[in-house]
């Protein structure tokens, strides 16, 4: 998977001349922890956020009359981070997060050759990438084993899996085990799995999400 397959965009964004006031309420009102900041020609020149933006005052996010007015006429410029760690929209997903890890950030703009900005990566696109890699978002039965690490591992899983129509839905790998997520009846593809001698570690069962009710 890429960046460029979890990124928000269009990206919201704020010019430099715009004001401190105008930014904050930009974050406010659509609810984002991020505000990359542009100039006309949409090149990232730096990013914000309402931490940065109201770090100077003790208040926190309770603003005097005074500090309102005050920001109001301050530009985004002097208060942004310059020089923001960016990626390229081809990345793969697991080099970005390892960016943001070393980078000890929470987000990431997207740029593309001309270094314009297209879209946005966050944190929680990351994680929502990794729930669904384990597929979390619906039920079902993990399984958790050692990785047995030798020639036909995985056409083995699969002949077994096959064999009691078992349908794997994701296999992945957490250090020395191996998460499977899968459908259907398992308790027979369990019984040939430690058969076999694999060491089954764990087998849960995935509930599916509770179905919202409508007007609740």
């Amino acid at each position: 998977m890429l960046v460029k397959d979890l990124m928000s965009w269009p990206v919201i964004t704020v010019f430099d001349n715009s004001t401190v006031g105008e930014a904050l309420a930009i974050l406010r009102r659509k609810n984002i922890k991020h505000l990359p900041v542009v100039d006309n020609n949409q090149a990232l020149i730096g990013v914000t956020s309402e931490t940065d933006l109201v770090k100077t005052f003790p208040g926190g996010r309770e603003l005097s009359s005074f500090q309102s007015n005050l920001l109001s006429r301050t530009p985004v410029s002097k208060m942004m981070q310059i020089n923001p760690v960016f990626v390229a929209p081809n990345m793969i997903v697991e080099q970005a997060a390892l960016v943001m890890r070393t980078s000890r950030i929470s987000c990431l703009p997207v740029l593309d050759e001309d270094s314009i900005l297209i879209g946005i990566l966050s944190k929680n696109d990351i994680l929502d990438a990794f729930i669904a890699s384990l597929g979390l978002g619906e039920g079902g039965t993990r399984i958790t084993i050692f990785y047995k690490k030798k020639w036909g591992f995985l056409s083995e899983l699969i002949s077994f899996a096959d064999r009691h129509n078992t349908c794997i839905d994701n296999i992945v790998s957490l250090g020395q085990e191996l998460v499977l997520k899968t459908k259907g009846r398992s308790g027979g593809f369990v019984h040939d799995l430690k058969k076999a001698g694999y060491n089954v570690v764990d087998v849960s069962t995935i509930d599916p999400p509770a179905k919202t009710v409508a007007g609740s």
